[in-house]
């Protein structure tokens, strides 16, 4: 460790241990946002790789000091950037499903909404699929936080009766496997380097055909 680096980290700790106003509180944590959501545009840009913090706090526009009230180091931004932007995302979609009628409009509404959002935000994917190399302890903690929304929406679905019977230890199981199916025809189909197409219409009735007939023939 370096004696700029010790300094550094000096200073974020005498920061840390004063007491702050709830404004400056609401200012520290804007900042940290913004920090995080440069640093997305950038990944989005140059990948993880050229995601450095000179880049960073000069688009978003504060000292590059400023960068160590926030996080002890590059890994430390990167820990905190798909789990951040994950829970927006997953919020987004949270949104979008509640008013399902049942399990297959679950499904088209979920889906619709996570391409949605992609679209909106395109640095979210190259955010996302770059950080199981980059930032594995983010990357599981992203699945998880998928996986735990999903099987809270099945669960949902069960108790309305909007699904087939399912025990309830097999629903994490479920929301795994309907995370990869959505995850593989979104790479499949609707990327291309980096940049969200989306799914044809054709594309995604045949998902929701499979979510509601399966592949079994009926007896």
């Amino acid at each position: 460790m370096t004696a700029r680096t010790q300094e550094k980290q000096k200073a974020v700790v005498a920061k840390t241990t004063r007491r702050r106003s709830p404004r400056q509180e609401r200012k520290n944590e804007a900042t940290r946002l913004c920090l995080l959501e440069s640093a997305a545009h950038i990944v989005g840009e140059h990948g993880y790789a050229g995601c450095t913090i000179a880049r960073v706090t000069e688009r978003a526009g504060v000292a590059h000091g400023t960068f160590y009230l926030h996080f002890a180091s590059q890994q430390a931004m990167f820990d905190e950037l798909l789990p951040v932007l994950g829970a927006q995302m997953l919020e987004h979609i949270g949104r979008a499903i509640r008013s399902s009628k049942d399990e297959v409009d679950l499904e088209r509404k979920g889906f619709k909404a996570n391409l949605d959002y992609l679209v909106q935000h395109p640095y979210m994917y190259r955010v996302l699929s770059e950080a199981e190399l980059f930032a594995p302890k983010a990357f599981k903690q992203h699945l998880d936080a998928m996986a735990q929304s999903y099987t809270r929406s099945l669960r949902r679905s069960m108790s309305e009766a909007h699904m087939a019977d399912y025990k309830e230890s097999e629903l994490e199981t479920l929301a795994t496997m309907l995370i990869g199916a959505r995850t593989y025809l979104l790479m499949r189909y609707g990327v291309d380097n980096y940049t969200i197409k989306g799914v044809s219409k054709d594309k995604l009735e045949t998902y929701l055909q499979f979510i509601s007939k399966g592949i079994s023939p009926r007896t």
